[in-house]
């Protein structure tokens, strides 16, 4: 009932009520009334004006007799004009060529450094055995040594692959003829751009031979075309060719070759065309010995002229 007069701002009766409640013999009820009671009796502060928001009164309609004001507000300055960009294009091929060789660059050096290496090994006349090495300098294997692995996987003739350590591939292939040694270099180098999102011109490797019997003339060239690849650190690509303990007879551009443990190191450039040529003797192990085996011919033949010319005349048998 207090609580009611309160609500609706009857103070008087709600102090009267709670004075007369303050002599009930229910001591909860004295109590709760002693304390409304102290509510109701403590002084009223004056709340100030800044502690209320006071909201002007809107006029809706125009008094009688009078013209609506019209609001005037402040002019503002003219904003300057845009500037002369012209209408918006979209962006051209170049553009995309550029962002899809940034992406590319940017998978290959984040994914961390690596290392490309091709070994070429004269074995015999017209037998070139070819290896690659690829060494990811992260200690861990990237996703494009992945997908080279897969697609390389196909090829025929095949690739012998071992995985000397998380993120080192090795790729090694049987002896074989040089036509054959250039047809599955081109594939290889094919398919490892498409595994990187390139398009990679095939590599030119031709290898021309003069037999002497004896021994063979070699003139190997190689050509790698490399003008799409610049995103790779420097020495990140090479070609080793053996064995070989002489400079004298190599050319190579832009990059000269230099001599490693009788095996030739030509570090390739990129963004260029790489030029390597090689003239190369090799003895024939089938000439050496068939020359051989003619000298001794010929040393018996000597040996026989000789016994017969001081008269002991052919061997013969005991009688």
């Amino acid at each position: 009932m207090v609580t009611a007069w309160m609500g609706q701002g009857e103070e008087r009766r709600a102090i009267s009520t709670c004075r007369l409640l303050t002599r009930c013999k229910d001591p909860d009820l004295r109590n709760r009334a002693k304390q409304l009671l102290n509510v109701l009796e403590a002084p009223s502060l004056e709340r100030p004006a800044r502690w209320s928001m006071q909201l002007p009164s809107l006029e809706m309609t125009p008094r009688m007799g009078q013209r609506p004001r019209i609001s005037r507000r402040r002019r503002q300055p003219t904003p300057p004009p845009p500037p002369p960009t012209g209408p918006t294009q979209g962006p051209s091929a170049g553009f995309a060529a550029v962002v899809l060789v940034v992406l590319v660059g940017l998978t290959l050096l984040l994914g961390g450094c690596m290392q490309i290496r091709a070994d070429l090994d004269l074995v015999g006349p017209d037998r070139l055995e070819m290896s690659w090495h690829i060494n990811s300098l992260s200690g861990r294997t990237l996703p494009w040594q992945s997908n080279f692995q897969a697609a390389v996987r196909d090829q025929e003739p095949n690739w012998t692959q071992t995985f000397l350590r998380d993120g080192e591939l090795n790729l090694t292939s049987r002896p074989l003829n040089a036509e054959t040694a250039a047809r599955l270099m081109a594939d290889t180098v094919e398919r490892a751009g498409r595994s990187a999102g390139l398009s990679l011109p095939p590599p030119d490797l031709s290898m021309h031979e003069r037999n002497w019997l004896i021994g063979v003339q070699q003139n190997l060239t190689l050509n790698l075309d490399l003008t799409e690849i610049v995103s790779l650190p420097n020495d990140s690509l090479s070609v080793t060719i053996g064995p070989s303990t002489d400079l004298r007879h190599v050319s190579s551009v832009p990059i000269p070759a230099r001599l490693e443990e009788q095996r030739i190191l030509w570090p390739l450039a990129q963004g260029e065309v790489n030029h390597l040529e090689l003239h190369r003797w090799q003895w024939s192990r089938l000439g050496l010995g068939g020359l051989a085996i003619l000298g001794l011919l010929l040393v018996s033949t000597l040996l026989q002229a000789i016994r017969q010319s001081l008269g002991f005349g052919y061997p013969q048998l005991p009688s």
